[in-house]
């Protein structure tokens, strides 16, 4: 008896296995039917399962009815049969603050020490750091609109979608710090290169390595230039041509350079004194273009502590 019952249990599994797997999503290659058969979206099982997908999923049906639509499939029909399945008086259609939100669910959302709302997103392989409300982060959210809708949000609801978005990186996402260029973690330092694939070198006590994704998160301000990507086999005494100093000088321009890639500081502030046409504006353009090269690598004297406080901050 007891083999019997064995071999039954056996046999129950593997048939409850087989008609698992014959089970087929209803929306499966629902598009490619459309375009040979417009009615393959009006059956039962196909409307049922569109009805759930429009309630879980809003972008993901919006993308599948923006590809439907480009079939013989009679969408406005359709529409009609889900809002009856749904029991809604009418057809349905997500509202651009929705469809935004639910987008933005593939970013992690944070907030930094100061409460400043951030976002990581991927984009072509990599990961990127920007603040809800910037531009960066904007352009991918309205990119990822485009690609799901075929068209622009509405101004209103992105303002709405941020208001969400920006709300949930305080509430529910981490806090964690946001660096500029240089960065500090467990011994080892950090200096972001500002390329368009956000790498970072990666220092510590045994040399240094450029890292895709480094541990820390660096956010870019617009006057930012990227660094060339380091190469082995070089030495500090390689500069020393191009500067117009002395050797005891030169070893205070090396020190001063070094403390520059201290984070979070102190940073001391490097003072150039010569007659005119001595290159200290070159020098100080050069050191600027090796350690973090800028738009603007040279500036007047701030005319006011408000303007010098914003470009210490930038």
């Amino acid at each position: 008896m007891s083999n019997a019952s064995g071999k039954n249990g056996e046999n129950a599994i593997r048939e409850a296995i087989e008609a698992a797997e014959a089970v087929i999503d209803p929306l499966d290659a629902l598009v490619e039917k459309c375009e040979s058969n417009p009615g393959a979206a009006f059956e039962p099982e196909v409307v049922k399962q569109l009805a759930l997908l429009k309630k879980d999923d809003p972008a993901g049906f919006e993308t599948l009815r923006r590809k439907l639509k480009r079939t013989e499939c009679r969408i406005t029909e359709m529409d009609k049969a889900i809002a009856k399945e749904t029991g809604e008086t009418g057809g349905w259609k997500p509202t651009h603050a929705d469809i935004l939100i639910q987008l933005a669910s593939a970013a992690e959302l944070f907030h930094s020490p100061d409460e400043t709302a951030f976002a990581d997103i991927e984009i072509n392989g990599h990961r990127e750091t920007w603040p809800v409300r910037k531009t960066g982060f904007l352009r991918w959210l309205r990119r990822q609109f485009f690609e799901a809708t075929g068209g622009a949000p509405n101004s209103e609801a992105l303002q709405s979608a941020l208001n969400v978005l920006e709300a949930k990186a305080h509430y529910d996402g981490p806090r964690q710090p946001v660096f500029i260029r240089v960065a500090e973690l467990d011994g080892r330092l950090y200096l972001d290169l500002a390329d368009e694939d956000w790498r970072s070198v990666e220092i510590n006590s045994n040399g240094w390595r450029v890292v895709n994704k480094p541990p820390v998160r660096f956010h870019r301000t617009s006057g930012m230039q990227p660094l060339p990507i380091p190469k082995s086999g070089g030495t500090v005494e390689m500069l020393k041509p191009f500067l117009n100093v002395s050797d005891s000088d030169f070893v205070l321009v090396v020190a001063w350079m070094l403390s520059c890639l201290r984070s979070p500081g102190p940073y001391p502030v490097l003072v150039l004194s010569g007659e005119q046409g001595s290159a200290k504006s070159t020098f100080s353009a050069m050191l600027r273009a090796l350690l973090d090269p800028s738009i603007a690598p040279l500036r007047a004297l701030p005319r006011n502590d408000w303007d010098l406080f914003i470009t210490a901050i930038n």
